[in-house]
């Protein structure tokens, strides 16, 4: 019987060896039987920004060890039910490899061995006929040495079969938890080459990275300042207001507390010394006092303010030394700041990586890009010069706090832009739009600006419809200058006679493009100049009315409410200037919710397609998304991170022909007070300043505020009181007591918006809180600074919820041109003014006296005018 075959020593022993192969590896194949999906670990993989994807550098994935094992017996029929039978079968080997191994005895055993060495025989030989395989074993075998060549995710010379390929990517899919992965390949040596060079730069200390963790940490530092003062002011009851458990207050004057900082400053210990307050109270006290301090520092504001405390002073160094380095656009830092972001996360190494990807899209594009971009423009990531700022660096943060407001904004990544209302596809085309600034100067862009701009160029004609304060002019002043490096240059810019001085100061300060003032006797020699060089002309509606205006490449109109009747005369002319212009920018403030019709009559002349007989019936909302193609607005609150407790402006203004007859007697006279009041005295006709003031408190309605007026002339706040007539709710000045001043606060702050408080500045702009009006109108400059900050600090303090606007009314080539220019000058001469030191926080310290400044300003006006003897 084959059961009772002979074995040598040698066949035994290749038997035995035979038998623990096919043992070991039915015990190693046992757990594919009922196993389930095998996973990968991918913790060395990268994912990829916006959930695009991953980065797969090689080795960066640890393979389960049977994962083509394991696809074999899915792909192939009966393969795991196969697998199962013969392992089942494999169960009694080990007992006959046990019986089997006595099977080849010695000499003695041989003839001794009776019947233990007949059952070693026939085990052997049981064990000999069980030791086949089926062809699923092999096919397995097969799997576990293809695997053991690489696990690939990419056809290549590898060789690997395609279901291999595919389980290697659905094992892939399985760990990060995304079905329906594209793979793809990636050279990654551009990659390490630019990555490399971020790295170095995301460590420079002189850069913008270092820079912008500067900027956080500083902010952080004085926003801890801002809370501590606002707990300073505080009264200690205001804790109340912290927690619903009963708090004892009485007795605490004794040992100095008055406010809620005073708590906080205190030890629990110091406050169970007043009598009655026990250890738990005087818990009780701090916790409430450490809430109240966490809700200040929770609500700051990224607003740098005007007082130069050690954190100040060097959040505005630090942006200083950012303006110096800063040569980059946004579509430009984006790109660098995704570089660094990928420098954080992405292995270095070169080679050929593996990429999964949610999908083929543009934002995979966009990281190589990115990547081919930093590779191209080497300069973008090189690290950068170490650059020092002067001792006036305060001084300039004062003269234009905007400009460094827009600064922190860009270096913390804060800007909101608006647009969320326009189509994905329009929204792509307006952020990829670089925006060509060579012909812009002076002039940092905030984010939101740029957007305005970049929306008003890719939409053509636009209406902008931007809350008061975030600078709609120089937004409409950057299309201006893009379009005319693009060649085409005649830009024709429609305003009230009001704000013509500013759109020329304003036109003549951000750009190098010639700029025409179309108004006045030589009206048409600006029109035909500006025809034949191009560049930026500025003229009223009359003009645009009674003149014949070449076809101009681009139309601003600024307070387009002023066209809303289409019946107008001014209406009609304006139209057919914005219809024969290729692009259009119609600016106004109003709020979209409260003039349903008049928008759409100012939309139908940018985009007549999108107005349809009946939108004046509907919602605001609903409106709002109709119009987004040609309609944008952003509220200070959306855009506008520091929410900055007070926005300032010149508002230049030119004098009417009568104006300045009248003031031109006043310098002949050679009164000093005369003439600062001459804007706003000039008799049997309405001023000029006093126009712009009409149009001021007629905009402050329409925005829901409230207006404080300061002059320091009694007959001017009768010229203010007699026209203004049942806006005024009343006149503060020294003639009116203690009491009455206060019941006249109280009026404003219950009268409507538009409603007008008048005031001697130097009666109202002392001693009282005026957080009702948001808007501050100053009509001529003061000879002491300290005056007018004075003023403004009525209404801006604490308890005011809106940011305050302040208007100050200067007439143009007149006394109060002169003021700004001397008192700018006598400033600069202080180095208090300039230093961090207590005395830069007084504004008197550049107050010279008024006699001198009357003397010289007399001198400069008579020697302008010629009435000199």
């Amino acid at each position: 019987m084959a059961d009772m075959a002979e074995f040598t020593r040698a066949e035994l022993a290749a038997l035995l060896s035979r038998a623990d192969g096919v043992i070991d590896r039915a015990r190693s194949l046992t757990p594919l039987i009922d196993a389930p999906a095998l996973t990968p670990s991918t913790r060395g993989t990268v994912e990829l920004p916006e959930g695009i994807g991953w980065l797969i550098p090689p080795g960066a994935v640890d393979w389960p060890a049977d994962l083509y094992a394991y696809a074999e017996l899915e792909r192939l029929p009966g393969a795991r039910e196969q697998l199962r039978r013969w392992v089942a079968a494999t169960a009694e080997l080990p007992a006959l490899r046990e019986k089997a191994r006595h099977a080849a005895p010695g000499l003695l055993r041989r003839i001794f061995g009776g019947t233990g060495l007949a059952q070693a025989r026939q085990a052997a030989g049981q064990l000999q006929g069980r030791l086949s395989e089926p062809e699923v074993v092999d096919v397995v075998q097969a799997a576990q040495q293809t695997q053991a060549r690489g696990v690939y995710l990419q056809p290549g010379v590898h060789g690997t079969p395609d279901h291999f390929i595919a389980a290697a990517r659905a094992g892939f899919e399985q760990a990060v938890g995304h079905r329906g992965l594209h793979f793809t390949r990636h050279d990654a040596d551009q990659q390490s080459r630019v990555l490399s060079r971020a790295r170095v730069l995301q460590h420079d200390p002189h850069s913008e990275p270092a820079l912008r963790a500067g900027a956080e940490r500083l902010l952080t530092a004085l926003t801890d300042e801002r809370a501590r003062i606002l707990l300073r002011q505080l009264p200690v009851d205001a804790l109340r207001t912290a927690t619903s458990q009963r708090l004892r207050f009485a007795g605490l004057e004794t040992i100095g507390v008055a406010t809620v900082a005073d708590v906080l400053d205190l030890p629990v210990g110091r406050l169970t010394q007043v009598r009655g307050i026990g250890v738990q109270t005087a818990r009780r006290l701090r916790a409430a006092a450490e809430t109240l301090r966490r809700e200040a520092v929770a609500t700051h504001s990224t607003g740098i303010g005007d007082t130069a405390t050690a954190a100040a002073t060097a959040l505005v160094r630090v942006l200083a030394q950012f303006d110096r380095i800063n040569t980059l656009d946004e579509l430009q830092r984006a790109r660098r700041r995704r570089i660094l972001q990928y420098s954080a996360e992405v292995p270095a190494g070169g080679g050929i990586w593996d990429v999964a990807l949610t999908a083929e899209t543009a934002d995979w594009r966009q990281f190589t890009d990115d990547i081919a971009w930093a590779d191209a423009h080497r300069e973008i990531l090189e690290p950068a010069r170490p650059v020092s700022v002067g001792e006036q660096t305060w001084a300039d943060y004062l003269s234009r706090p905007a400009h460094y407001q827009g600064l922190l904004a860009t270096l913390l990544d804060l800007e909101v832009e608006g647009g969320e209302d326009l189509a994905a596809d329009t929204l792509e085309r307006i952020r990829s739009l670089r925006l060509d600034r060579t012909h812009l100067t002076e002039l940092h862009l905030r984010g939101y600006q740029s957007f305005g701009a970049r929306f008003s160029l890719v939409q053509e004609k636009v209406v902008l419809g931007d809350e008061m304060g975030l600078g709609k002019t120089v937004q409409a002043l950057a299309v201006a200058a893009h379009l005319a490096a693009e060649g085409r240059r005649h830009a024709l810019v429609v305003c009230p006679a009001s704000v013509i001085t500013n759109w020329v100061r304003e036109s003549r300060r951000f750009t190098d493009l010639p700029v025409y003032r179309a108004h006045g006797p030589e009206k048409e020699e600006a029109v035909a100049a500006w025809s034949d060089t191009g560049g930026i002309c500025v003229l009223t509606y009359d003009g645009a009315r009674t003149m014949q205006i070449p076809i101009p490449d681009l139309v601003v109109v600024d307070e387009a409410h002023m066209i809303k009747n289409p019946a107008a005369g001014r209406t009609i002319a304006v139209r057919a200037l914005i219809d024969t212009a290729s692009h259009a920018v119609l600016l106004t403030g109003t709020p979209l919710e409260n003039r349903v019709e008049d928008f759409a009559t100012l939309i139908s002349f940018v985009t007549p397609d999108l107005i349809s007989a009946g939108m004046s019936g509907m919602a605001a909302v609903d409106f709002r998304v109709r119009i987004a193609p040609a309609y944008l607005r952003r509220n200070q609150v959306d855009v506008l991170d520091e929410l900055p407790e007070k926005l300032e402006q010149l508002d230049w203004i030119d004098l009417s022909p009568a104006d300045e007859r009248h003031y031109a007697g006043a310098v002949r006279q050679g009164s000093f007070m005369a003439m600062r009041r001459a804007a706003m005295t000039t008799p049997d006709v309405v001023p000029a300043k006093l126009e712009r003031i009409r149009e001021i408190v007629a905009e402050a309605e329409e925005s829901g505020r409230k207006v404080l007026i300061f002059t320091y002339f009694l007959d001017v706040l009768d010229v203010l009181a007699a026209d203004l007539g049942e806006r005024v709710v009343g006149c503060l000045s020294g003639a009116v007591n203690p009491a009455a001043r206060q019941e006249l606060i109280d009026a404003l702050s219950t009268a409507p918006a538009g409603s007008v408080l008048l005031a001697q500045i130097t009666a109202g702009g002392t001693g009282l809180n005026i957080q009702s009006a948001s808007v501050v109108i100053i009509v001529e400059p003061q000879v002491k600074p300290s005056v007018e900050a004075q003023a403004i600090a009525r209404a801006h303090r604490m308890g005011q919820t809106s940011t305050v606007l302040v208007h100050r009314l200067i007439g143009d080539d007149t006394v109060d041109e002169r003021m700004l220019e001397m008192l700018v000058g006598k400033a600069q001469l202080f180095d208090a003014f300039a230093r961090p030191s207590e005395s830069a926080q007084v504004h008197d310290a550049v107050d010279i006296t008024e006699g001198q400044l009357a003397e010289a300003i007399i001198a400069a006006e008579r020697e302008r005018l010629d009435y000199n003897p």
